[in-house]
């Protein structure tokens, strides 16, 4: 690597901050197709007793579960209260020994202290019967919240418009449904249970100390309130922290994303250093900010345990006092004792344990909290609506399609498409042809709605599309793209991903029309073979001929194809064509070309310049115009300069 190379590298390895975060995260959303249309992710503004509001709002929704839940916890809890006032009675069970006159002024009681004995065993022995089942309980609720959360936010993406998809990082996205809800589903098994027993537990411990002598519960008041002033000092301080946290892991999850599914790349441009030294940089700036974070939040459970070592001493010293000068007697004029103030100093320990235990957790339910934000951002985003005004059948689709006066942009005053005129019938073949970014694309785009136009309409069979529903529009249109997309699933089920109930005899024809029977029957398993992820354990060729017998397959009144057999060799390519033109007998084509050979029969030429349509007509007659089609023809075949 260069030096120049290094510095520059080396450069990137300082701690984030935020609007480098949001650069960032614009930068990785305009790696992406059309993204740089819109100017990246809009960041919203962080409501935290909303996000709360909305959490507790969707856990709630297992009715059952809280409730036993909660039933569970109460009897815990009270049982774990009940304790201190059997420890007082042990305790005064045990008498009063003065030692001055060497005598018992109250003598001790054994049956008591054995009976309060074996209670305080029973009591024990219930409590941890029941703190097992609260706890299992909490985390099957935990784990089935992070379950409806995940299918929400499929359900939600997959119906989430194009552009949203466009324009924001792939793996910022794979965050929100992976780390995200995995840290909301910790936090719920871990801290609701944590939550209905603090407050339980401070309302009891105040009403035990308020009955026994409520000057001395004023002496641990001053626990509490140390308690909560660090607590709200420093969540405002931490919460941005663990915002921030999450933000820079998802764009280490879009990184790795990327260099993963560009390793061929990567490798073949020797940019493997580089790649390595991008992914260091973001891994020590989260490695910076993820320290800081859990160290300022690791840093609550050693504070609240020293403010609860203070309010001990305080019960302690105060306790003393109160006992020798005979005040801070109980409400109903029971009388302060010894006895009494060692079950003070039990009630502060119990009084501080659930602030301590949420300190200790604070770093759990902070990281939670953002993801949940981030998550439910997500949720609220508005989805495709793929209704329409018309019912719309495909099966009596004919295939005229009428462009008129289509203007479109994907950003305000940057027009992609200009007055885009072009009345295709139904039965003919259309080829789209220009140089990159002239909008072949986006037509194909606006006519499947995966945008919506801005001027003029697109109809079919002198219906607008954007009366149809979309699932009527889809159904009946089949796309090949350039980039052949195949899943993690047999070669069968991808092939009949356009057509799920398709008879074996169909199958078998579609594999035979797209020239696939040959290459299938040498697989291990045949149709039944497993594809790998990206369908790397198949050639490049085979994978766009295994999508063409999927658009085969379908059998749609329209068909688009993207360059659909720019990878496969000449030979392969010419049985494709042949098999191609038995399939668009009667249907309507649209082809976007740059191999010019591959169109020369088609009805309809269409050349764009910059989204302006410069020349219209058959192979034969723009040849004759010696116009812009001769001219790109001329340099792909004659090798003459333009």
């Amino acid at each position: 690597m260069s030096k120049n190379m290094m510095n520059n590298v080396s450069m990137m390895s300082r701690k984030l901050s935020d609007e480098k975060i949001k650069s960032m995260q614009q930068a990785e959303s305009n790696k992406r197709g059309p993204s740089s249309r819109y100017g990246g992710i809009k960041e919203k503004p962080k409501d935290l007793k909303k996000t709360i509001k909305q959490l507790l709002s969707y856990v709630s929704k297992d009715n059952k579960s809280i409730i036993y839940l909660v039933i569970i916890v109460v009897i815990s809890t009270l049982l774990n209260l009940s304790v201190n006032i059997l420890l007082e009675k042990i305790i005064a069970s045990l008498g009063v020994y003065d030692f001055e006159s060497l005598a018992w002024t109250k003598a001790p009681d054994i049956n008591n202290f054995i009976k309060f004995i074996i209670i305080l065993i029973c009591v024990y022995l219930t409590h941890c019967f029941l703190q097992y089942f609260s706890g299992w309980i909490g985390t099957k609720l935990g784990i089935n919240t992070g379950k409806k959360m995940r299918n929400e936010l499929i359900n939600i993406i997959i119906k989430l418009p194009i552009k949203y998809t466009d324009s924001h990082p792939h793996g910022d996205l794979m965050s929100r449904v992976t780390n995200d809800v995995d840290n909301i589903t910790n936090a719920v098994s871990q801290t609701l249970a944590s939550l209905i027993s603090g407050v339980i537990t401070l309302v009891g411990c105040v009403c035990i100390m308020l009955y026994y002598s409520p000057l001395l519960t004023l002496v641990s008041f001053i626990t509490l309130i140390l308690s909560f002033t660090f607590t709200m000092l420093m969540s405002k301080f931490m919460r941005p922290l663990f915002l921030k946290q999450q933000g820079v892991l998802g764009l280490l999850n879009s990184q790795t994303e990327e260099m993963v599914s560009g390793c061929k790349t990567v490798i073949a441009y020797n940019h493997q250093t580089v790649a390595e030294n991008e992914f260091n940089c973001l891994s020590e700036d989260l490695k910076h900010i993820a320290i800081k974070a859990n160290i300022w939040g690791g840093s609550m459970g050693p504070i609240m345990n020293f403010v609860g070592n203070v309010g001990y001493f305080l019960v302690c010293f105060f306790g003393a006092i109160f006992v020798t000068k005979g005040i801070g007697n109980g409400l109903f004029g029971n009388i302060l004792t010894t006895s009494v103030v060692i079950t003070f100093l039990t009630l502060n320990k119990q009084f501080t344990r659930p602030i301590n235990e949420l300190a200790q957790l604070y770093s759990t339910m902070l990281t939670a909290l953002a993801g949940a934000e981030r998550v439910f951002t997500l949720l609220e985003e508005e989805t495709e609506s793929f209704e329409g005004k018309i019912s719309f059948s495909s099966d009596k689709m004919i295939g005229n399609i009428d462009f008129n006066h289509i203007g479109f942009s994907y950003v305000e005053d940057k027009p992609v498409l200009k007055d885009f005129n072009v009345d295709v019938k139904s039965g003919h073949k259309i080829a789209l042809v220009g140089a990159t970014g002239s909008g072949k694309t986006t037509i194909v785009n606006l006519l499947l709605r995966f945008y919506d136009i801005n001027k003029g309409k697109i109809t079919i069979d002198g219906i607008d599309i954007a009366d149809m529903s979309k699932k009527d529009l889809r159904d009946a249109i089949s796309i090949v793209l350039q980039d052949a997309v195949l899943f993690s699933d047999t070669v069968e089920n991808n092939i009949k991903y356009g057509k799920e109930n398709a008879t074996e005899e169909e199958f078998n024809n579609a594999l035979e029309m797209a020239h696939c029977t040959s290459f299938v029957n040498r697989l291990p398993d045949k149709e039944k073979t497993m594809l790998s992820e990206g369908a790397t354990n198949i050639s490049q060729g085979q994978r766009q001929l295994l999508t063409i017998a999927r658009a085969i397959l379908a059998n749609p009144k329209i068909l688009i194809l993207d360059e659909a057999t720019s990878s496969v060799d000449t030979r392969t390519e010419k049985k494709i064509q042949d098999a191609l033109v038995n399939l668009m007998k009667n249907r309507t084509s649209i082809i976007i070309a740059h191999r010019l050979s591959t169109i020369q029969d088609a009805d309809l030429i269409v050349v764009l310049d910059q989204g302006v349509v410069v020349e219209m007509g058959n192979h034969k007659e723009l040849i004759d115009k010696d116009g812009v089609y001769n001219r790109l023809y001329q340099t792909q075949f004659q090798g003459l300069s333009i």
